[in-house]
């Protein structure tokens, strides 16, 4: 079934509002908590650990939710329309300083980032299952996140570019004050985008008539679904590598380029990259599937090795090696969805059990593990090459920030890209898939 552009567009539209949250959570929550709200490092380590603990056990209770959501709007496009505004209102309050004690902001950081966690949990997870029931056609899918993609880095874009200018503009030296309104303008264009999306999309695939499951159920399908188990491994180990990278990047330039100036306009390369990468996705997959083209993106982002051998002066080419991992590594972002969408179709064909709520939202939580392991992976790591901050680093740390950007993410992206030989689900399998279900539907 093929989709316009306009759904397309407005499916989109959605991760862009998503990302106006994730990047800044990941890009400026702890510097807010430390520099700006005013509560111990210690204590924000802890609080990002305790949430993030329950932020993925509700990932799959979200996915059982929706999955058993009836409504003439369908079961997964609701929460786009009855969470929009639940999702401004939380992201505004988590970046409120109240006037407070200490103690109080702490219990304050505590509820507000719990209820965001929740409320954006409770929106992405509908809104990425989302894109396995808009169309049966596998490639379409492809093209559809896609779309999902590239509008994702706009919105990364926005964040990272424009965040701290209007902090400044917004606060007028006030940094609490200029967080506070700079997300609730957040909050209110992703609120609008989310509405828009909600009306621009449609849900076409059902489950089998007569279908009742539990979700011990569906975890009991998920266990014998192997391509989703395939797919689950690579999201973990793909995501720690992307993230091990990422959180170095500071690092690399300020302790090994020694130029602070170049880390906003290598940020940029990487998401103007991304979306080109993204673009590309879909004409690959025609060209050579999901499976091969996927594995290609890897192999190439593995060129990011070459960061390890570049001199400090070689900023020409870090940027060039940059915009080539970019487009590589994203290439392979949409496929991953797809091939997530696929797997529920599988268990429909297969099992005659269809639960698209919970097999993406398990692979959201396989990306957020590969989150939080990469994290904690980055700074141990730092502590055994042995970084101090603040200082100029010896010999030994500056080796173990080059290699964190270049070499453990290539081995990462290679191993990742022989994994993905053990997703069985080709192109011939997906249109003889779509037949049989065309049929028993």
């Amino acid at each position: 079934m093929k989709l316009s552009f306009k759904e397309k567009v407005g499916y989109g539209l959605g991760d862009f509002a998503c990302n106006l949250v994730f990047s800044t959570l990941m890009l400026y929550l702890m510097f807010f908590y430390t520099d700006v709200f005013g509560i111990p490092a210690a204590v924000v380590g802890t609080l990002m650990l305790v949430i993030s603990v329950w932020d993925a056990i509700s990932d799959p209770l979200m996915g059982g939710i929706a999955d058993r959501t009836t409504t003439r709007w369908g079961k997964f496009r609701p929460y786009l329309l009855w969470l929009a505004v639940p999702f401004a209102v939380t992201t505004a309050l988590t970046f409120t300083t109240p006037p407070f004690s200490v103690s109080g902001k702490i219990v304050y950081a505590y509820i507000t980032y719990f209820l965001l966690t929740t409320v954006f949990t409770a929106i992405n997870v509908p809104y990425s299952a989302l894109s396995g029931v808009m169309t049966d056609d596998s490639i379409e899918r492809t093209g559809l996140n896609a779309y999902r993609m590239g509008f994702s880095q706009f919105g990364n874009l926005l964040v990272g570019a424009g965040t701290l200018p209007l902090v400044a503009l917004l606060g007028k030296g006030n940094q609490a004050l200029g967080y506070q309104l700079t997300m609730i303008s957040f909050g209110i264009l992703g609120l609008i985008l989310f509405l828009v999306c909600f009306s621009s999309t449609r849900e076409r695939i059902s489950p089998p008539e007569g279908q009742k499951t539990s979700l011990k159920a569906d975890l009991r399908m998920l266990m014998m679904n192997r391509p989703w188990q395939v797919i689950f491994i690579v999201g973990i180990l793909s995501f720690i590598f992307i993230i091990l990278r990422t959180s170095v990047v500071m690092y690399y330039f300020n302790y090994f380029v020694e130029s602070q100036r170049l880390i906003p306009f290598f940020m940029a390369s990487t998401s103007i990259a991304a979306i080109i990468g993204v673009m590309f996705s879909k004409p690959m997959v025609k060209r050579i599937g999901k499976k091969g083209t996927f594995a290609l993106g890897q192999l190439v982002s593995a060129a990011t090795v070459i960061f390890f051998f570049l001199p400090k002066t070689a900023v020409f080419s870090m940027f060039a090696a940059n915009m080539v991992y970019g487009m590589a590594s994203f290439m392979t972002i949409p496929i991953t969805w797809a091939m997530i969408a696929d797997t529920a179709d599988y268990a429909e064909w297969k099992y005659r059990i269809r639960s698209t709520g919970i097999v993406f939202s398990a692979s959201t939580f396989a990306h957020k593990l590969g989150i939080g392991i990469g994290g904690g992976l980055g700074g141990w790591l730092l502590t055994v090459f042995g970084y101090v901050p603040g200082v100029s680093q010896t010999n030994t740390a500056v080796l173990g920030i080059k290699s964190m950007m270049s070499v453990i993410p290539a081995i990462g992206a290679i191993l990742v890209a022989l994994l993905i030989i053990f997703y069985k689900i080709d192109e011939d399998l997906c249109h003889r898939m779509r037949e049989e279900l065309a049929k028993q539907r």
